[in-house]
């Protein structure tokens, strides 16, 4: 049975939120990972 994991990232406008997600994101794929990324409703496309 596998355990799941929720982790936000949070800090103010241009701190490098996006940036960081997308890295964290493509490191965890590519170590096999399934996940789901979403942003705060009304966030920037």
């Amino acid at each position: 049975m596998s355990s799941a994991r929720f982790i936000t990232i949070e800090g103010i406008d241009g701190a490098g939120k996006s940036t960081h997600l997308a890295t964290m994101a493509a490191r965890l794929r590519a170590g096999g990972q399934e996940l789901v990324q979403t942003r705060e409703p009304g966030g920037t496309p």
